[in-house]
This record gives structure tokens, sequence and C-alpha cells, in this order.
């Protein structure tokens, strides 16, 4: 157990995330890739390239793509195959941007808030977000490649304390595990002072990713936020939710029924629940993309 001042742990913490310089810089390979997404030019062959360059970004988008799911399996044999019969040009480089980004943040593997976990609760949640959205009545509200890149940040929080502080986050480890009735967010506040989405703000900012995902990342815990990007904010929500087997560790707003976060959106209830289950039906493959990236 460590002895910890929370106070002090919270203080310190804020003053290294306030120093910009102090923050890991966004990797290379991740401002290509963003930089490519942001190019209303850029093309398929270009984004296969930069991924091809990377083999561990290769192996990943050909695994990605042969989900059964897809229905292609091994018929897709290149990177490009990958993109332009299965993924897309936003998914492929959404997915690829935010696993060079992690690359820079590597924490323990295993447990509930080990490497592997976070990418396996991340790869589901940002599939579902993007599905949710697509759902959406007035699509003009959302943008559902962005929902996608929402889901796919939204606990880089957690691997940047990891990366900060790896012996107060194995210990973080250790007590979600001891306390499975807990939410993970209060044992934070209640061991630590400061939470993942506080951090994660900080580290998108600093990232300069879209306003829409910064937004999505600091407020994901309160649903009935109201400001600007409330749309992200609620999709990524509604989608941990319904993915949650443990309803007491959800977010900071118990009191607001997600049925009604649903219907805010116009989604259809059934048509959510079916993506839910298609989602869940990928769960194994998820785990073995996310035991890949951990290797």
């Amino acid at each position: 157990m460590l002895d910890l001042d929370k106070n002090h742990f919270s203080k310190h913490f804020r003053t290294i995330l306030e120093k910009v310089e102090q923050i890991p810089s966004f990797p290379e390979s991740a401002q290509l890739l963003f930089n490519l997404r942001q190019n209303p030019d850029a093309n398929i062959d270009q984004l296969s390239e930069i991924i091809e360059s990377d083999p561990g970004l290769t192996a990943f988008i050909l695994k990605y793509a042969r989900i059964p799911i897809f229905g292609y399996g091994h018929r897709i044999h290149s990177v490009n195959q990958a993109i332009r019969l299965v993924l897309g040009f936003n998914t492929a480089s959404s997915l690829t941007m935010s696993i060079a980004s992690s690359n820079c943040l590597r924490v323990q593997k295993h447990g509930d808030l080990g490497y592997i976990k976070i990418w396996f609760k991340t790869l589901e949640c940002a599939a579902l977000c993007r599905e949710l959205s697509l759902m959406m009545r007035d699509r003009s509200q959302i943008d559902s490649d962005l929902a996608h890149l929402c889901g796919l940040f939204q606990n880089f929080g957690y691997l940047l304390f990891g990366h900060f502080f790896p012996k107060e986050y194995s210990y973080l480890n250790d007590l979600v595990a001891r306390y499975p009735e807990q939410s993970f967010r209060t044992i934070q506040l209640q061991f630590f002072g400061i939470t993942h989405d506080t951090i994660g703000k900080y580290l998108m900012n600093a990232w300069n990713l879209p306003e829409e995902v910064v937004a999505a990342i600091a407020e994901q815990h309160y649903p009935d936020y109201l400001g600007k990007h409330s749309s992200y904010v609620k999709l990524i929500a509604i989608a941990n939710r319904l993915l949650q087997s443990n309803l007491q560790n959800i977010d900071g707003c118990p009191y607001v029924e997600t049925t009604s976060l649903i219907d805010s959106l116009g989604i259809n209830e059934s048509e959510a629940l079916k993506a839910k289950e298609n989602i869940l039906g990928c769960q194994n493959d998820f785990i073995i993309l996310s035991q890949s990236l951990a290797a």
C-alpha cells in the first residue's frame, strides 16, 4: 500500500499537466496520419504508404479488417485492400492514429486498467460510438468519424497517468480490483484527487486534437453536459453504459436514464441494442487485437 497524500499528489500532477512542454509530444507517425486525415485531397494510397511504413500498424489493420463481422476474413491481403474494401479512409486513419499515439504512453499490460483491458474497452466503445452516430435522426449534429475518434481517445488519460506515475498507477490498478463495487472515477478521486478525464483533457489540448474530442474526453462522465459538442459526450456515455456489465461503474449521472439519453439523440432504442449485440459479438476479436498491441 502506498503512503500517498492525495492533495499533494493532485497538485503535483496538475502542475505537470499545465506545462505543455512536460507532456509527451504527439508522435511523428501519429502527426503524419492526423495531417493526412485533415487533407481533403488525401487518398487511400497515401494512407496505405504511411501505415505500411510501420509493421505494427500494418499487422493491426490487417487483423482488424479480417474480423468476421466484416465478412472478408483472409481474403484481405494488403493494407490497401483493408482500407478500400472494409474500413474506409477515416476509420483506418483514426484507428492507426490513436494506436501510434499510444506508443509513447506505455503502461503495465494486465489488470482492469492494464494496457490490454484499456484497449479492449476502447476498441469496442469506439466501434459502438460510430454505429450509434449513424443511427441519429439528425445526422447534422455529429460527424460519425469524429465520434469514432472520440471513442478511441477516451481512455488516454489513464495512459498518461501510468506514463508519469507508474508506481501510483499500479496502485490504482490494484485498488479497482479490490473495490469492484466502486466506480473507477470514485476511486481515483478518493485516493489520488485527480481523474483520467481531467488528465485526458490536458493531453488532448496539448496534442491539438479537434475540440470535439477535447470536449468528449473532458466531459465523458457527465452526459447531462449541455455545452458545445454535447452530442459527442452523450454518445460516449451511451456506448459505455450499453457495454458496461457493472452498472455501478458507469458515470457521474446515474439519475440520467440511458433511455432518455438515447432518445435525446434521436436514436431508436431497439436499433441501439442490436448494435450493442453486434459489438459484443466481436469481443473475442477485440481481445486478440488488444493483446497484439501490448505484445
